[in-house]
């Protein structure tokens, strides 16, 4: 392989230098010069440039460089090619094209050398396909199957088949998301109100650093283990002399994950359960939590794992947040009505905003409000009108604001939240409810599909969720026409949440540790 000119690597150290600083802006315009230059390894000097369009969060100026390596196939550094797949496919993700997103990791799954990075991107092509409409159950085999198969690469085996017996259930949770994260709020009911007497909790943590949330946890927890940085199999065998009965995965295909772990089975029993929407595709998990309105049935299409069902809701949130107060209903002082969605925008679909685009047209002068730090620049804003435009919608209508940290705040510009499909939304769901606006969420059959429906109709609105695309926009446009129906509405609805299953932490806590009970004594 040829090296760069002298000049043009002093050039691009410089540049690497400024990134690494922190100075990204200085970084991005000393990049024309070093891309002018040419020589050979231009494919490593457009690499950088992408990451540093990516630390600008301008992730249109980073797909299109990306694209750019793409078409040139990386001839002059073939070993990134690993790397700009995996690039591409979170860009697409995060500009909600999902479909490029799972083509471009599963071709980093090809390219890619080392097998734990591999797993990783095989991960994120799932967690990807998550929000892809229209799939069946022999897309989902196929999928598993491969992750299944890069499993088996690694050569993993069970730690060994040694079993135990203990006086107190040994609960192990597996999660790096021990800090300001849905996971943890939705975890923390488990540990806190845990049966001292019956079980004995072991936390595995797998991220770095310390949060408020991170020290509660391990000052709450009976064993706490720092994990991060381990491999899995030396995570494994932890586990396996904690001697664990019930290992929950918390992580599922989600980023950082420590899925491969369970393969090791290093536990009696492994479920999966809180953080993931789908089926973990491994034979080595067990079961998957849900509860009595996800799981119509004890096996699903997309899932490897046998489904156990807690009565009520199998989310139970705890706020580790100072939640601001309730404001009035918007439409009071706009005179229309405000939809919206702060769903994670990689689950907004071209379908999804076609059915907005329905309920807009049928709701005279309403507006549409969209979150996504997309919209912090005029060509994300640019790229998304467009994208409205060929779905239907008009962008006068709709409200493009960045992300920022303040957005619990800005549920007082929202008169009605709309859910996505088929990756619908969890926290979102729950924070929209809590801050007085309700939410219209369309459910399928499949656990995943379904979790804004067991949501409302824990909350006792089940009428605000369809099974079909014509009743969702139906449902949506008639809350929209009464609007005296949201004011009514708008100060009942967190106490009609607090007083529910989504926050009866003791109630939760009893039902899973009920569960749990039962599956030990079924071994």
């Amino acid at each position: 392989m040829a090296e760069m000119s002298k000049e043009c690597w002093k050039l691009y150290i410089k540049i690497h230098d400024l990134w690494k600083m922190g100075r990204f802006q200085e970084a991005d315009n000393a990049m024309g010069a070093l891309l002018a230059a040419g020589g050979s390894q231009v494919s490593k000097a457009q690499l950088l440039g992408a990451y540093i369009k990516r630390s600008l969060e301008d992730v249109l100026g980073e797909l299109y460089i990306l694209e750019q390596l793409e078409k040139s196939g990386c001839e002059d550094e073939p070993e990134l090619k690993g790397t700009v797949y995996s690039l591409l496919g979170q860009a697409y993700n995060t500009v909600g094209r999902a479909d490029k997103a799972v083509e471009s990791f599963l071709q980093s799954v090809e390219t890619e050398t080392d097998w734990r990075q591999r797993l990783v991107e095989y991960s994120n092509a799932i967690f990807a396909a998550a929000s892809l409409p229209n799939t069946d159950r022999e897309f989902w085999r196929v999928l598993y199957s491969g992750y299944e198969a890069l499993l088996s690469e690694g050569d993993v085996g069970s730690v060994s088949a040694k079993r135990w017996n203990h006086q107190r259930i040994r609960v192990g949770y597996l999660s790096s998301d021990y800090k300001q994260h849905p996971v943890s709020s939705l975890l923390w009911p488990l540990v806190d109100k845990a049966n001292d007497k019956d079980f004995q909790i072991f936390c595995y943590c797998g991220n770095k650093g310390e949060d408020s949330v991170t020290k509660a946890f391990r000052e709450k927890t009976d064993v706490w283990r720092q994990v991060y940085g381990w491999s899995h199999d030396k995570i494994a065998r932890q586990i396996y002399i904690d001697e664990i009965d019930i290992l929950v995965d918390l992580g599922g295909h989600t980023s950082n994950n420590m899925l491969p772990v369970l393969a090791y089975k290093p536990a009696k029993i492994q479920l999966s359960a809180i953080g993931w929407v789908g089926s973990t595709g491994m034979k080595a998990v067990d079961y998957v939590l849900g509860d009595e309105y996800c799981c119509i049935s004890e096996k699903q299409a997309a899932y490897v794992e046998r489904l156990l069902a807690v009565k009520g809701s199998h989310f139970c949130f705890h706020l580790f947040k100072n939640m601001p107060e309730v404001t009035e209903t918007p439409w009071k002082k706009n005179g229309f009505i405000t939809f919206g969605c702060f769903n994670n925008f990689s689950k907004v679909t071209d379908d999804m905003l076609r059915l907005w685009g329905e309920i807009l047209n049928k709701v005279p002068d309403s507006r549409l409000l969209l979150k996504h730090k997309l919209f912090d620049s005029e060509s994300g804003r640019e790229y998304m009108e467009k994208r409205l435009e060929k779905c239907g919608i008009s962008p006068d209508r709709v409200e493009l604001r960045p992300f920022s940290q303040d957005y619990l705040n800005q549920y007082g510009d929202m008169d009605i939240a709309l859910d996505t499909f088929p990756y619908t939304g969890g926290m979102t769901t729950f924070e929209a409810m809590y801050m007085g606006v309700p939410v219209v969420s369309l459910y399928g059959e499949s656990r995943g599909q379904r979790f804004g429906y067991s949501m409302l109709m824990n909350v006792g609105l089940g009428d605000m969720a369809a099974d079909n695309a014509k009743e969702y926009v139906e449902i949506a446009a008639a809350l929209g026409n009464n609007p005296e129906i949201l004011c009514d509405l708008r100060f009942q609805l967190r106490d009609m949440v607090k007083s529910s299953p989504l926050m009866d932490e003791q109630g939760y806590a009893a039902q899973v540790e009920r569960l749990y009970h039962s599956l030990m004594d079924a071994k």
